[in-house]
């Protein structure tokens, strides 16, 4: 056998394809990156869902609590709200629902492409700031479950999906804002200029911080390969 023909048969490596061993490496570790983060989406999808399934269920208690009132010795809540508010409140509960069924069903079929994880966060949102319009608007409580939707976005790891729930929820914050001063005005859902201010920061502020958690995650990693190395 002559060297030319044992050469032909040997596999090509970084090093005989001319390709600098280190753009190589980096394109071995980008590709086995991108295998992992896949699977975390997956599973911190998985995770997202069931949070939000409890989330639902949670507020919704408080609601029929809101509706019925409450009369437990000293633990008294009287009812607050009437009956065509707390049907509306239970469709939008019951549509929330089929969307995580919906995600449920997808995982369980191994059904997960790359837009899935915006799809539900933009869900998420859609349907807290429906909730918001219908309820009392930036002076509602539930403006805090802003936050938990940017939340639950890092636990899929990507960056992109942090910055994509951040700037949704500054801009259904700022949606509610302006139907508040412009459509209902006659029933004075409007908060002063400083408080929205406040509460927009400490959204941007949020997505600031878990972005930084999600880009320390890779640094943890590969600092991590290469002690193991």
């Amino acid at each position: 056998m002559t060297p030319a023909a044992t050469g032909a048969n040997r596999p090509e490596t970084a090093e005989h394809s001319g390709v600098p061993p280190s753009v190589a490496s980096s394109e071995v570790s980008d590709r086995q990156w991108f295998i992992v983060g896949r699977r975390q989406e997956f599973a911190g999808e998985a995770r997202t869902n069931v949070l939000r399934i409890a989330a639902i269920g949670s507020f919704y208690a408080i609601e029929l609590l809101n509706y019925y009132g409450l009369e437990l010795g000293p633990l008294q809540m009287p009812a607050s709200v009437d009956k065509e508010f707390h049907a509306v409140i239970t469709c939008l509960a019951v549509a929330w629902t089929m969307v995580s069924l919906g995600t449920l069903l997808c995982l369980r079929l191994r059904i997960f492409p790359a837009a899935l994880k915006y799809v539900t966060t933009a869900s998420d949102l859609m349907l807290l700031t429906t909730t918001l319009v219908v309820a009392y608007g930036p002076r509602s409580p539930l403006v805090v479950a802003y936050f938990l939707v940017i939340a639950v976005s890092a636990l899929r790891f990507c960056l992109s999906l942090v910055w994509f729930a951040t700037l949704g929820s500054l801009a259904g914050y700022l949606l509610l804002a302006g139907y508040a001063r412009w459509f209902a005005s006659a029933r004075d859902l409007s908060v002063p200029r400083y408080q929205q201010l406040i509460f927009l920061t400490a959204l941007l502020l949020t997505g600031v911080i878990l972005g930084q958690v999600v880009r320390r995650a890779r640094a943890m990693a590969e600092e991590f390969s290469v002690r193991i190395r």
